[in-house]
This record gives C-alpha cells, structure tokens and sequence, in this order.
C-alpha cells in the first residue's frame, strides 16, 4: 500500500525568509556553499532548504542531510516535518561516521572485513591502547611517564584526520612529548595490527576505510553517489581532511552539494578542523555558488560594528558585515579595572545590578580563553554567594592539581588536617587509601613540638619521599617569604608528580601559577584558604534565586551555539588572548581572532569586554597590560564610556 501524505500547511517562501535565505533555499541543482554568519538563521535556512526540496518533487530518500550530531540531524528533520508533513522523515539524517559505516557494512568485504565488524567507542579504543602499552616487545621502559592511553588516542586520531604523521603531530600539539615519538609509532603499529587482526574498527576508520573504498572503487563510488542526488552539509567549517573529502566523493555523480557554515567561526583546530576546507570549497566544486547570510537576528547593531571590526582585519575568509534590524542598543563597554581582583568585583557588581533589574542570571554570562582566567573570579563568586556554573575546563575548586597544592597549604596552616595529609601522601609512589591514613594518623597524634620526620614509618619504600615531603612542607612553613612565593615552591615541589602523572601537565603548571597570582593580595594563609574554599559553588546559595538560576561561566570554545542577553568578556589582554602559543604560527594567530569574534556575538543585548590594566607575574610582580590587539583594532567610538545599567564607569 502506497502511504499518503497531507501537508500541515502552504510556505509562503518569499514572506517566511529574508532575501538571502530565500536565495539559498530555492537554489537550483549545483554545488552551494552558504556563508552562514552568526546569529543569521543558518538552522533556519538548512531546515527550510529540506522542506523546499521534498516540496519541490525531490524524492526524500535522495536527500542526505550530514550533521557532527546525531541530535543535530535529527532536530533539524523534526523541525521539517512539522513545517511540511512527514515525508520530511524519510530523508536520510546523520553523522559523517554513521554514513561511513554503512558503506562499509554493505561493501566490507572489499577491504577484507567481515560485514559484523566490531566498531570500537572511545572507551574501547583507549583499552586496546592501554594493552599496547603494556605488551609492546621490546617493552616501554618506563610507563610510569610513558603518555597514557588517552593522549596516544588523541594523537592518532589526529595523524588519521589531518594526514600528518605522528611526529609532525607530536611537534605542533605535544611537544612536550616528542621524545616519545618513536614508543607512540610502535604503539601505533600494535593497535592498527590488533584492528585488522580481531575485524574491528574505531571511529577514524569509518571515515579512512569508506574514503578508500569509494576513492579506489568506480563502481563503488558510483553505486553509492547515485543513492543520494541531493547533500546538505551543516558547520562545514569544522570538518577535517577526511570529511571533506567524503563529501567530495559522495557528490561524485551530481555536485548537488550544499554546504553550510562559517569561515568566521572556525575555532575547533585543536579537533582537527580544517579552516582550508571551506575557503577552498569552491576549488572542491568548480562553478560553486556562494550565497552570504549577514542578517544578524540575534544582537543589536552596536554589538554587531564592534564584530565586524574584528573580522574585517582577518587575513583570509569571505568578506562579510553582519546587520540587524535592531539598530538602536547600548554600545558595549570597554573597561579596564586595575587588577584582576578589582576585574572580579566588578562583575559581581554588574551581576547584582543585573539582579535588581530582574535580568536572569542564566541570560548572562562570562567567557574567556582558557579555564584558568576565571579562577580568582569563581573565588570572589563564592565569597558573595553567588550560584554558578561553569563549561569548558574544571571548576577552580574541582581541579585534582589545584586541590593537591590546596591540601600542602592546608596542613602547613594546620597540622592536625587528616583529610589534606591524606590526600597529599596518595600523591607518593607505594602510598595507597590504608597507608596514606594510617601515616596521617601518625602525623595528627604526634606530640605538637615533635618533627614529624621522625615519626615516618620506616623502612618502607615510601619513608625517602614522605620525609621529603614534611621537610618540604617545614622549610616553606618557616620561610619569609611571601604568600605567592610559597606557593611557587609549592608548585616546584609537585612539579615532579604532574610530569608523571598528566600527560597536559604543561597546562596544569600554568594553571598552578594562576593559583600563586590569585594569593598575591593576601598576607594570611588562612584568609587565603576560607576565600578559595567557602561554600561549594554548585551549591544552592541564595534562597531568592531557584537552583537553575546560575550565573554562567564559559571558554569561548564551550559558548559557540549559545547566546546570552548579557556577555561579559574578561581578560581581553594580549598575553591571553591571543594565546601566547599562537603568537609563532600565523594561522594560530588568526584563529584566536575569530576565537574573540564568536565571543562578540554570543551577547544580544550588552557587551562588557574587560581588560585589567595589569597582572601579577610571579617572577616580576605588578606589571601593566595591554589590550588584545584585535580589541585595539577596534574604533574606540564603537565602545561606551559606562554600561547602559551605570553600575560601572570606564576610567
């Protein structure tokens, strides 16, 4: 029985979307390439696009819709049915691996696999990984700092995805790790080999091992070109080698290739994202048509100039300027507060002004580049018992290194802190949960005028490094020097341990001198841990406010996608963004510039981008900042002299 459709209502096109939707909706047949930029509707027009195209008498099944998300694809199809009727359901929505493994279901055994391969998730890739590590011949020699499972995944599939091979990885994303490079291969060798010995495949691989069948079989690529007539591609800018060129092939016999995305908003190269994928579109698909979306339906013009003064400096990608509707807005704020303590009171003060004015605390939120910038500003919100929640890095308070320095401060401020000995002796070889509890023990009890040296067990294989640690902790007890000094040697101590035990403990370090620079402006040790250890944030801390009610704290990575009435951007210094390991590769550097164009358009309604006039150096003290300098590329009349709440004066 052929089933029947009724459609839920009439499109009226031309008066349901602006002129450059509408253009990119009702293309005809050829490669499109639709520069999406923020806020302009781009979900809008891939949903519409479907809608025009089943509407218009192509068949649902030809039409193939490539998402990054299963979610993704199918939202977007539920939105079309509810726009059309439900012959929307019977295209064809899903990942980049979905569509790769049932190539590689139906023609397996062109590449020597069996149909029932096994696909392993991350979790299993990890243990395949942890065995090769462990049954190499000739063995690792040390595995203690050998590079975990884990980091060894990221770096192959980063080799798989890019091209690269795994030293030219190991020197672009892991240098520190590059006189492991020959292990890492072998480790390499052993798992592919392990794959194809158990007919077993990991995620990479439906992406690499469908490539290779369509790319070396012309009857293959045909047979599974003529199945889809039509391809739409969303967040185009965010795909890798590998995707791109399964798109490619998989328009072999049409070039019906829609794609859809932002060059301004290509963030995610640490994933292996390739910016070149969408520039270089039209190269793909000679005779591509290129079609702008710059209506902004977001965010108010003022918010909207300083964007576009960002982006027009950029070195490559589509010309564009973003426009709205919404032409009257308060201009955003540049302000620069004396220090980063005086940066964080005054978000709370902006945040509180907010409260009066009944703006909800989930409509605003504070973005930066990296986890640890927000650190002395979770401190202050705790301190003023202000809900939270953060994306993108760990909690201040929630980090297993920050905690570990927390716990050495603890039992020097007082000795008879069981829980933070014990915590601080599991960080030494040999120590398990028993012993480090039975030794805190010791260390609580002991007579308050003895040395704890000599109540360390002995003859154990951990009595060398226990009695290390207490005549540590007794030298920095007794010194001079100041709080953050203290903590440097605190840091220098546990150097050591992070080496061996965190394969990123390059960025653990600089989050630690994070901590020595939050200290500065405390004389007491105690003061210091009562601000950093209050209250925990996730906590509900304020009866007027409902526990969903939380002020929201964000990497710029973790906000794309997301808007917000309010945005506030802190630590827009050059020296944090960009990032400092940006500054000797050109396209890094370009990069970081579109990092703080997706942080602009996050906010609606107000804009707040804070630089502190300056920073606490632990080796130099004080010093003076200077703004980002993408920020001072900006007109200095696009920015207000104070926010449009007057909770806060620009010096």
């Amino acid at each position: 029985m052929i089933p029947t459709y009724s459609k839920r209502r009439h499109i009226d096109y031309e008066h349901e979307m602006n002129p450059a939707q509408l253009e990119a909706v009702s293309t005809n047949a050829g490669p499109v390439l639709v520069i999406a930029g923020a806020g302009s509707g781009k979900t809008r027009t891939i949903v519409y696009r479907v809608a025009w195209l089943v509407d218009h008498g192509v068949d649902p099944s030809s039409i193939l819709l490539l998402t990054f998300t299963r979610r993704a694809a199918q939202e977007m199809l539920t939105r079309a049915i509810s726009l059309l009727d439900n012959r929307i359901a019977l295209v064809s929505g899903g990942t980049f691996h979905s569509v790769g493994a049932s190539i590689l279901r139906r023609y397996s055994r062109f590449l020597n696999f069996d149909a029932s391969f096994t696909i392993l998730d991350q979790s299993d890739s990890h243990d395949l990984i942890e065995i090769a590590r462990k049954e190499l011949s000739p063995p690792i020699k040390d595995l203690k700092v050998f590079p975990k499972a884990r980091t060894i995944s990221e770096i192959i599939s980063r080799c798989v995805g890019t091209g690269d091979n795994v030293y030219d990885v190991i020197q672009r994303r892991y240098k520190h790790l590059e006189d492991f490079g020959p292990d890492i291969e072998r480790v390499l060798a052993f798992y592919n080999q392990y794959k194809k010995n158990h007919n077993s495949m990991d995620y990479d691989d439906l992406l690499a091992c469908s490539i290779d069948l369509l790319e070396t079989s012309d009857k293959i690529r045909n047979e599974v070109s003529s199945k889809w007539s039509h391809i739409l591609v969303d967040e185009y800018q965010d795909t890798n080698r590998l995707q791109a060129r399964m798109v490619r092939l998989l328009a072999n016999d049409h070039d019906n290739v829609m794609a859809v995305g932002d060059d301004a908003q290509s963030i995610y190269s640490f994933r292996g994202a390739d910016f070149n994928n969408i520039i270089r579109f039209p190269d793909l698909f000679p005779g591509a048509r290129i079609i702008k979306l710059e209506e902004n339906f977001r965010s108010v013009q003022p918010i909207l100039e300083v964007a576009n003064s960002i982006i027009e400096k950029a070195g490559m990608g589509f010309k564009k300027r973003l426009f709205s509707s919404k032409k009257h807005g308060t201009r955003p704020l540049l302000a620069r507060p004396f220090s980063e303590k005086d940066q964080s009171i005054m978000i709370i003060r902006m945040v509180n002004e907010l409260s009066r004015m009944r703006i909800p605390l989930n409509d605003v939120a504070v973005l930066f580049r990296a986890g640890f910038h927000s650190f002395d500003l979770e401190a202050e919100l705790t301190k003023a018992r202000r809900p939270y929640v953060k994306y993108g890095g760990f909690k201040f308070v929630e980090s297993a290194h920050i905690k570990d320095v927390l716990a050495l401060l603890r039992v020097i401020a007082n000795k008879n802190d069981r829980i933070s000995w014990a915590r601080i002796l599991k960080t030494i070889p040999n120590i398990g949960d028993k012993t480090a509890n039975v030794v805190a023990n010791r260390f609580v009890e002991a007579d308050p005028t003895s040395d704890l040296a000599v109540v360390v067990p002995e003859r154990k294989k951990y009595t060398d490094a226990v009695i290390n640690l207490v005549k540590t902790l007794t030298q920095i007890s007794q010194s001079d020097g100041s709080l953050p000094e203290k903590i440097d040697q605190l840091n220098r101590f546990v150097t050591p341990y992070l080496q061996s035990s965190y394969d990123n403990y390059p960025k653990r370090l600089r989050e630690l001198e994070q901590l020595a620079q939050m200290s500065a402006s405390y004389e007491s040790i105690t003061d210091f841990l009562n601000d950093v250890a209050i209250e925990a944030p996730d906590h509900e801390m304020d009866d007027d406010i409902g526990s969903q009610q939380r002020l929201v704290l964000s990497t710029i990575h973790s906000a794309k996608g997301l808007e917000w009435g309010t945005v506030i951007i802190i630590w827009a210094a050059e020296g944090r963004i960009p990032s400092p390991m940006s500054l000797g590769n050109p396209d890094d550097l370009e990069e970081e510039r579109r990092l703080l164009y997706v942080a602009v358009t996050r906010a609606k309604e107000r804009l707040v981008i804070v630089v502190p006039q300056t920073i606490y150096d632990r080796r130099l003290g004080v010093v003076p900042t200077t703004p980002s300098r993408f920020i001072e590329e900006i007109p200095m009349d696009q920015f207000a002299t104070r926010w449009s709440l007057d909770c806060v004066e620009k010096p």
